[in-house]
């Protein structure tokens, strides 16, 4: 049966939908902090932004913050990139392309 709280660094008990809540306000917050600077949004590793995909990737992931108990880490939008497609990909050695948003 998977566990369903996780704990944050400081102690504290988190649930999984609570999470999943805070990660997706915590991506939106990350755009919003990058369009706030630049005026639009771009892939902040090779500075595309005109068709391409861009996902919101964490620099320490989700599921590594929940097991390390830093679960506060999964939506901090300060651990949080927007990279196009390729390059999430790339970093992540993912494959993205089933779930395609532009932004």
């Amino acid at each position: 049966m998977p566990m369903n709280h996780y704990h944050t660094s400081q102690g504290d008990k988190v649930s999984k939908s609570a999470i999943d809540a805070k990660v997706r306000k915590a991506k939106q917050h990350a755009l919003e902090i990058q369009f706030n600077e630049y005026g639009y949004n771009f892939c902040s590793h090779c500075l595309r932004s005109s068709g391409v995909y861009l996902d919101c990737s964490h620099r320490v992931s989700v599921d590594q913050a929940q097991k390390t108990r830093r679960t506060e880490l999964a939506y901090d939008p300060n651990n949080i990139d927007i990279l196009c497609r390729e390059c999430h990909q790339q970093r992540d050695g993912l494959n993205l392309w089933h779930n395609e948003h532009v932004i």
